[in-house]
């Protein structure tokens, strides 16, 4: 019983030796040109997983478009795709790149996003110093006319009399409450 085990294992592991790859195909996709190939249909696969609702509404057809800009057809790309995943090892480097590239196409839109997450601080910061300036001109000496802090009075008031609250004016200044500090 054990030697017709062994036999079929011989079998098996003689007939697993003679594995053939595919010959290349005469419109094989070069390389470089595959791996931009893979690239783009990453993304765009990954664009359809992001926001469908906008693609169907827009008509946009992203595997067509990948075809379109490397002027390739779906033939051309599955033969070419069935060559180079035959090597695993030679494909495994293909897709490292792959990532490598994905990662620097990443890295470029997050330093467009900083940038202008940048320009619109400045400009934000800009107009607090334009709006600080406008009020400083009002006299406010650079307060908000909502954050005016009125004077506590000198004395405190008792049960019968209450002191003359202060008055603003429309520039936000406090007006005098009695005839000794319109003195001053």
């Amino acid at each position: 019983m054990k030697q017709i085990g062994y036999i079929a294992m011989a079998l098996l592991l003689w007939q697993c030796q003679d594995i053939r790859y595919p010959e290349a195909p005469d419109n094989l996709i070069d390389r470089a040109t595959m791996i931009e190939v893979y690239t783009d249909a990453y993304l765009a696969n990954a664009s359809k997983n992001f926001n469908r609702t906008v693609l169907l509404r827009e008509q946009v057809a992203l595997t067509e478009y990948v075809y379109k800009k490397y002027g390739i057809d779906s033939l051309q790309y599955e033969q070419s795709n069935a060559y180079y995943s035959a090597d695993l090892d030679n494909y495994k480097k293909m897709f490292e790149q792959v990532q490598l590239n994905i990662n620097e196409r990443f890295a470029v839109v997050d330093s467009i996003v900083t940038l202008e997450e940048e320009r619109k601080k400045r400009e934000r910061d800009s107009m607090r110093e334009v709006n600080k300036r406008r009020r400083d001109s009002l006299g406010l000496g650079g307060k908000d006319s909502l954050d005016v802090e009125l004077d506590e009075p000198e004395h405190p008031a008792d049960s019968i009399t209450k002191p003359e609250a202060p008055k603003r004016t429309l520039q936000g200044e406090i007006t005098p409450r009695s005839k000794d500090d319109s003195q001053r």
